[in-house]
């Protein structure tokens, strides 16, 4: 008997793994802005991030079941993770991407702009 995860592509499996490591990405980046912010930017991260790391979860699950919904909304989650990463990162007021060597800064962007590729590209893999 197959299991669900034999029937996904490499492509599929490839966007699958590179939300799982968007999503240990997306809490670490949490951990580290409620340890070293002050109380208001820690209730902002929180609010914020909180329903990307739900959606991720979603997606993940969904994605493992061949769900075309899925990739697209994770598609569309790499994207607004790239978005914010970059708003973060030019608003020193923030406090919460201002002190990030750049190098971690694009490490983030990168990882969600190949989140949001391939899981559009899998996304059209099922579509086909």
């Amino acid at each position: 008997m197959k299991s669900g995860i034999e029937s996904l592509s490499i492509n599929m499996k490839t966007s699958i793994v590179l939300l799982e490591v968007f999503l240990v990405a997306i809490i670490l980046a949490l951990i580290v802005t409620v340890i070293n912010s002050v109380f208001e930017v820690q209730l902002l991260a929180i609010t914020l991030v909180s329903p990307l790391i739900i959606l991720n979860i979603v997606f993940i699950y969904y994605c493992r079941r061949r769900k075309g919904w899925s990739y697209a909304g994770a598609s569309i989650l790499g994207a607004i993770g790239v978005i914010l990463r970059v708003i973060i990162s030019t608003q020193p007021n923030l406090e919460v991407g201002g002190g990030l060597p750049v190098g971690i800064t694009v490490l983030y962007i990168v990882l969600g702009a190949l989140v949001s590729l391939k899981n559009y590209e899998a996304m059209l893999e099922l579509r086909i």
